[in-house]
């Protein structure tokens, strides 16, 4: 189920959120000569649970602007690498994640407890690549981000720590306009007791019977594999993806916000591409 309420500040962060990526995507190639893009419109839903370890899950049916680009410095497509620098074997590139927004009032552990705002996630990696052939459509690498994770509800920020995820990956791009496109890769991560205690902690004034006050430490935080992949024929792409994390044995096991190890993210979707460059 999904309330209105938070529908509305869904679509408004995430409307922000693209205006301010094609603001830097913008000025970081607009200098570039083989700058190749295209721009189109999307609708994707997911299924989730409402925080990493809840045991009630929330689905989002999100209308949004598609754009795709590849420059020399910049490509932004399933998500965002900024080309810092870049070898045969190794590359140094920005890396990026969220977490959703939160309502507490629809949750059963944080009933009474202060909503969580939608947390971006940013920062550099490290990518070594092991092996790329078919003229760089397929790669097996490793990455090693890490990433600075801030809280917003667009009024105000919040420092919410930082986060390392190591994960392998191995990926196969479409070498035409048409086909198949897929990405597999399997990690593990670790936080920050910040981090860990935005999602976690339960401070005294929030304590009850059943909820008793709890302050989380920094450390393990759980494995993760994800699958993508997207079909194109013309001016459509059909994707999907899904992501399992397994939470057991996390740092902040002992949390009575902390209820379920297994966390599964869904998500189906398609692209109408509408406009692209020559």
């Amino acid at each position: 189920h999904q309330s209105p309420s938070r529908c509305v500040v869904m679509n408004k962060a995430l409307a922000r959120l693209l205006l301010l990526l094609l603001t830097v995507m913008y000025s970081a190639s607009s200098s570039s000569q083989d700058m190749r893009w295209e721009a189109g419109v999307g609708l994707v839903g997911v299924t989730l649970p409402m925080y990493p370890g809840s045991s009630q899950d929330t689905s989002y049916l999100i209308p949004f602007p598609y754009l795709r680009l590849e420059s020399k410095y910049l490509d932004f497509d399933q998500g965002i690498e900024g080309k810092l620098f870049s070898s045969n074997k190794v590359r140094f590139s920005l890396s990026g994640g969220l977490g959703v927004p939160v309502n507490s009032a629809e949750s059963n552990a944080r009933a009474g407890m202060p909503n969580l705002d939608l947390v971006l996630q940013v920062g550099p990696s490290l990518d070594i690549i092991f092996d790329k052939r078919s003229q760089g459509s397929r790669e097996f690498r490793l990455e090693l981000p890490v990433r600075l994770a801030v809280a917003t509800d667009f009024s105000s920020t919040r420092n919410t720590g930082w986060l390392f995820e190591p994960r392998l990956v191995y990926e196969s791009k479409r070498k035409q306009k048409a086909g198949w496109a897929y990405e597999y890769l399997a990690g593990a991560r670790f936080a920050t007791d910040k981090y860990h205690g935005y999602y976690y902690n339960v401070d005294p004034q929030f304590a009850t019977a059943s909820r008793p006050a709890y302050s989380a430490s920094g450390g393990y935080s759980g494995l993760f594999t994800d699958l993508v992949a997207s079909w194109r024929k013309r001016s459509l792409i059909y994707f999907a993806w899904i992501r399992y994390q397994y939470l057991g044995g996390v740092q902040y096991e002992d949390s009575p916000l902390f209820e379920d190890k297994d966390y599964w993210f869904l998500g189906i979707g398609v692209n109408w591409i509408y406009a692209e460059s020559k």
